[in-house]
């Protein structure tokens, strides 16, 4: 989208854990401004959000501005760069690194969506719009005018130190305080008592749950609670027994080290065998008890994105790690 104007100021999101979605503010002058995502992910480092406002910085209520809202998770960049004669060209897409897409005869290739808004009575206005369009039209209708609950997560109270006795006591004590939803959080599954093992093995301690996690789950219910869990499906614990079968199951380069980060490894989803396994182990964990939400966690970014097992074809040909990885 081009502009013509004296002035341009830039508006992002930028942050990081605990401090996401800093507004941040900034004049733009001649040349190129640019920001992006090369983890993998959009990140809460960056948005895939700008606004542009024309010829005075905007204010909540007044001013002229344009959004811009990428509606994809993946690898991103935006830019604005502005000419000698004070021209700007604004772009806003998939982020060229590590990014080639080969298109034949008759294929065809669907780009991320950019949803552009504008208001003339400031930043509020055009946030207003965006909340309206994405409540009415990309929110699924099953939630779209449904209250969220008032939810308790077991993470800040127990840590790893969940059991069976330990979720009914909380359930008991949020029932008495009008909380709708209890989440166990992590360290249910596998041997996960510390950050260094288990992520993958993706079934119930039965140390800490003795009786199984749907009489776990029944008793919670009970209280009149609802009852969610909490996954983290794309990472893998170097101490794990899904680790120990499938060591090449990770993203790895071949014959170089694998990078650790939170003390684990993220699984390769280009390989359709590991998105086999996370479905099936996610089917039936889910469909083992009455669980009504999931939070799905996602907690380090993507390392050595090297696919060492590509099919033919236009899976061959268009081998942009990333994308394939995302989608």
């Amino acid at each position: 989208v081009d502009f013509d104007a004296d002035k341009y100021f830039m508006t992002q999101l930028a942050g990081g854990w605990a401090r996401e979605r800093q507004v941040m503010t900034k004049p733009l002058t001649d040349g190129l401004t640019v920001f992006k995502s090369s983890r993998g992910a959009s990140s809460h480092q960056f948005n895939p959000f700008m606004a542009i406002s024309v010829g005075s910085n905007a204010t909540e209520t007044r001013g002229k501005v344009y959004g811009f809202s990428l509606v994809y998770s993946g690898n991103f960049q935006a830019m604005a760069e502005v000419t000698e004669s004070r021209r700007m060209r604004v772009n806003i897409g998939i982020n060229a690194e590590a990014f080639r897409w080969l298109l034949l005869k008759d294929e065809e290739f669907h780009s991320p969506e950019v949803v552009m808004a504008f208001s003339h009575e400031g930043m509020g206005a055009m946030s207003r719009e965006y909340h309206r369009l994405y409540r009415n039209r990309l929110m699924p209708p099953e939630w779209r005018n449904r209250g969220a609950p008032v939810l308790l997560n077991t993470w800040e109270a127990t840590y790893f130190n969940v059991n069976h006795e330990v979720i009914l006591e909380i359930a008991r004590c949020c029932a008495k305080a009008d909380i709708e939803l209890l989440c166990l959080d992590d360290g249910w599954f596998g041997s996960r008592n510390n950050e260094y093992s288990s992520l993958g093995d993706w079934q119930p301690s039965t140390e800490k749950f003795p009786f199984g996690l749907a009489a776990t789950v029944r008793e919670v219910k009970k209280t009149g609670l609802d009852f969610g869990i909490w996954v983290e499906p794309e990472m893998v614990s170097y101490e794990s027994m899904l680790y120990k079968q499938h060591p090449d199951w990770c993203l790895h380069v071949p014959e170089r080290g694998r990078t650790m980060g939170r003390n684990q490894l993220v699984l390769d989803f280009s390989r359709s065998e590991v998105r086999d396994y996370i479905y099936d182990v996610l089917y039936e964990l889910l469909g083992s008890a009455e669980i009504s939400y999931c939070k799905w966690d996602f907690n380090r970014h993507l390392t050595e994105v090297f696919f060492t097992k590509l099919a033919s074809g236009a899976a061959r040909r268009n081998c942009s790690s990333f994308r394939a990885w995302c989608l």
